[in-house]
């Protein structure tokens, strides 16, 4: 670590000095393997191990990015987003990491997008071995096929790792994070793995599941129901829901036997973004686990061949029937309004709130839907009459107040960045000790880092006022957009996609139940948020 060759010239490196650099630091599964046994903490090391690196060469700190979730791609780590955003708008002169492998680990879009990131923005990549210039060909060349190398190393790691598991699994260990309810997970004695272990309080609540199922004369939400109503608790939910129940009694982990895959997740590319789905997969493992059973085989026998008759043959259709799904929420209890459709012919389909405690009252889903289009139309022609009242008022008093803070938190940082600088000519001189230089050192970059936080957080909030400024602004011709197109679109599908791109959230409420034949049908409530920022 002393020797650390950059390949640049002196002028270079004293040219970099200026400006703020910033760090990343994310786990890979090595770190996790490597904390497992003991070698401690992996972001605290590399902060350490970068920040010295920062000192070194003068650099200036201005934000440390922490990963602490792993996933594959750019889509499902929020941080790496957030650097990348920052670095295309320039924030940053250079981002030093521990390896560039740690930007990106995806696919080569993703690579692409973190290559062009740095390029087009002209921010060095700064490692304990080598800092990368990505206008450099050499360096980008490098660069690159550190990216391509580190993704071909995960594919492999990840091969390796799901053999492993379905050896495990195979071997009776349970390969699980999170032990099912009614066990704990366990380390086994002087073997790798882990096995379940039976947690006397739930194990009991499993057994009252099934035994109440299948020796009476009930169904799933009469079993829920008197759950609920005799004060049992699942594990982290307030009451017990169908589902949960569904899921305790069709897992054979309670006759002791161990099921693996039967949910694979399955990658789909979907209007422009890849989603994960887990569909029901029916060529799983299933094999003898090591733990002990809490269900005997006759009473688990006796539930499926129960469920097997009351189930009802269903259909299962992907495609989206409710154009309002994921807008709509019920005002009282907060859950996602969910369409109920009926067998019966020209019986129209209803908006209800999921929620069987909630007595918000359902409507006919056509009657909502129109009502929205409705409020948009009426909120936009009053929109049109405000509009140049407040383009008038494009600085709000709010905003004022946040940049007037920036200004005084940039004095107290100037006030303390001379004391820091003092306390280092007193220590030249002799008048400080070295443990009064680093107490002293440390109280003042500890109020250093402080300030820097709350510049950038009041900066953040001016950045969100504007956003919400210039949203209100592009909003009138999106809305527009969206009544021009929305009855001519011919599926639910394509109304909701257009809906969302004016609408953040619509909360539903209704007291009064349509008793008479004269009544009015469009007496509910909507509170409608647009998506403005």
């Amino acid at each position: 670590m002393n020797n650390i060759h950059i390949g640049y010239s002196n002028d270079v490196i004293i040219d970099m000095i200026n400006g703020e650099y910033a760090l990343y630091l994310r786990k890979s599964r090595a770190d996790l393997e490597a904390e497992a046994k003991g070698e401690g903490e992996t972001l605290a090391r590399h902060e350490k191990m970068l920040i010295e690196l920062a000192r070194r060469y003068g650099f200036s700190i201005g934000k440390i990015y922490r990963e602490i979730v792993s996933g594959e791609s750019i889509e499902s780590r929020p941080v790496v987003q957030e650097l990348l955003r920052d670095v295309e708008s320039g924030r940053w002169k250079g981002v030093l990491v521990v390896e560039v492998e740690r930007l990106a680990r995806g696919d080569t879009m993703d690579q692409g997008r973190v290559a062009k990131s740095f390029k087009f923005s002209d921010t060095k990549i700064i490692t304990p071995i080598k800092i990368y210039d990505p206008n450099d060909e050499f360096d980008e060349e490098y660069f690159e096929f550190g990216l391509f190398m580190s993704r071909r190393e995960y594919k492999v790691i990840n091969r390796r790792l799901q053999r492993g598991r379905v050896a495990s699994v195979k071997e009776g260990k349970y390969v699980g994070s999170v032990a099912p309810y009614g066990y704990d997970r366990m380390k086994i004695d002087k073997d790798k793995g882990f096995t379940l272990k039976k947690n006397e309080e739930e194990a009991q609540i499993v057994e009252k599941i099934f035994n109440m199922y299948a020796y009476n004369d009930i169904s799933i939400n009469e079993v829920a129901e008197q759950l609920n109503s005799g004060g049992y608790k699942p594990r982290k939910a307030n009451e017990w829901t169908i589902s949960a129940i569904k899921d305790i009694l069709s897992n054979p982990v309670y006759i002791g036997k161990l099921r693996w895959n039967s949910r694979k997740v399955v990658k789909e590319y979907k209007n422009g973004k890849i989603t994960n789905t887990r569909p029901r997969n029916t060529e799983y493992i299933l094999c003898d686990g090591l733990h002990e059973p809490i269900i005997d085989l006759q009473t688990w026998q006796v539930v499926q061949e129960k469920r097997s008759k009351n189930t009802p043959a269903v259909v299962h259709n992907n495609t989206v029937q409710n154009p309002l799904v994921g807008i709509v929420y019920c005002s009282k209890c907060g859950k996602k309004m969910q369409r109920r459709p009926y067998k019966a012919k020209g019986v129209p389909d209803t908006l209800m709130c999921p929620n069987k405690h909630c007595d918000n009252i359902s409507a006919k889903l056509c009657i909502v839907e129109e009502k929205i289009i409705s409020s948009l139309k009426e909120w936009l022609k009053n929109y049109h009459i405000d509009y140049g009242e407040y383009v008038d008022e494009i600085k709000s008093k709010k905003k004022t107040i946040l940049e007037d803070n920036i200004k005084n938190l940039n004095k107290e940082l100037e006030i303390q960045n001379k004391k820091l600088a003092n306390v280092y000519d007193f220590f030249e001189e002799g008048t400080y000790s070295r443990e009064m230089f680093s107490e002293r050192c440390s109280l003042i970059t500890a109020t250093i880092t402080n300030i820097k936080s709350n510049i950038e957080e009041f900066e953040k909030q001016i950045e969100l006022e504007i956003k919400k400024e210039e949203g209100k602004k592009t909003i009138i011709p999106k809305i527009e957009n969206v009544l021009d197109l929305y009855s001519n679109l011919q599926t639910a599908e394509e109304k909701n996609l257009l809906l969302k791109t004016v609408v953040k959230r619509i909360e539903y409420l209704k007291t009064k139940k349509a008793i008479k034949k004269d009544s009015d049908p469009t007496d509910f409530e909507l509170d409608i948020y647009p998506n403005i920022g």
